[in-house]
């Protein structure tokens, strides 16, 4: 199978009010669960959800180079979960396009029950409960199985990720004992050859080889650097900040000894203590320097998906406006 290049379909299934501002005008919801208790807000969603993607934009995919893409959805995909509703006909949908235009399909539970990470994109801010109680964590295992039994015969549906971005730790033991059950019983319910992806907890090193694999279905890890946001990049110099991606792709090298990886997300933004040393005119060259070192160094990975496929806005973080304006170059 060829490497994989993808895009993530942000902000579609589970909301980020920075991806589509216009879906919360006049309200001051931070979040998808906010919106959706309020009055008209399902309307919203729902016409933002049934607009967003089309039928076009898998063609525009397909005709740009971008033969996977990663789709987040939440744990309400099947029956809802108030004030959460249901959003299967758009991801049966999505995996029907994906097939027509020869797209592999990454479904990722961006999502859990009470949240892995308290932040926006996992459908509600706030305390991150999911690891508080078990009820939750075998209730995502349960969403995960039926999605796993749903495409069994979808062969392009390429994977399936346990969970997005859990919080970070040292021991991980119960992010650990998850993965391993949660992958078990995806196993059993999916076809062979299905993969199954964990989430490395920003903690590669530590995460490498966390789930034990059967015959047949791969286990995948997924590391996302987003490097603005580490501190050590508002203070290094660009030469060393570029280094840094360098040494990113010899780290990808060593990792994959043991464990098959993908970057499931990233993007070409710089720090802005960085950009701020330079001149206006000097961020574009930089940014676009950033871009290509990563794409030099994610080759060692199986595969990468940009965040994010598109937003209302064109720029850095819409990587459709970046292919249409010239700046990214995958053919």
């Amino acid at each position: 199978m060829k490497k994989l290049r993808g895009v993530n379909l942000g902000g579609w299934l589970v909301l980020e009010r920075w991806i589509t501002p216009s879906v919360f005008d006049g309200s001051e919801a931070r979040d998808e669960y906010e919106l959706a208790s309020e009055p008209d807000g399902p309307l919203k969603i729902s016409r933002h959800q049934s607009q967003f993607i089309g039928q076009e934009d898998f063609e525009w995919m397909r005709d740009n180079g971008i033969n996977a893409v990663r789709i987040p959805i939440g744990y309400w995909i099947f029956d809802g979960d108030s004030p959460y509703a249901s959003t299967l006909r758009h991801l049966d949908w999505a995996v029907k396009m994906a097939k027509l235009c020869d797209i592999q399909v990454l479904i990722c539970l961006h999502g859990a029950p009470g949240s892995q990470n308290g932040r926006d994109h996992s459908g509600r801010i706030g305390k991150a409960e999911w690891y508080r109680r078990a009820a939750y964590r075998e209730q995502t295992i349960d969403v995960l199985e039926q999605l796993a039994r749903r495409y069994k015969t979808a062969r392009h549906v390429w994977g399936i990720e346990l969970l997005n971005e859990p919080l970070p730790g040292l021991f991980q033991l119960k992010l650990r004992r998850f993965y391993q059950t949660a992958y078990d019983r995806v196993a059993r319910a999916g076809r062979p050859g299905l993969t199954i992806v964990f989430h490395d907890a920003f903690t590669p090193r530590l995460m490498r080889g966390a789930i034990r694999p059967f015959r047949n279905y791969p286990a995948v890890m997924d590391v996302h650097w987003y490097h603005f946001t580490l501190p050590l990049y508002q203070i290094v110099p660009i030469g060393w900040y570029f280094r840094i991606i360098d040494l990113h792709g010899r780290l990808l090298r060593r990792l994959k000894v043991r464990q098959p990886i993908i970057i499931g997300e990233w993007s070409m933004v710089l720090a802005g203590n960085v950009l701020r040393r330079y001149r206006q005119s000097r961020h574009e060259p930089l940014m676009s320097e950033h871009l290509k070192r990563q794409l030099v160094a994610y080759e060692a990975a199986d595969g990468w998906f940009y965040w994010t496929y598109k937003t209302e806005s064109p720029g850095i973080w819409n990587f459709r406006s970046l292919v249409e304006d010239d700046t990214v170059h995958l053919r």
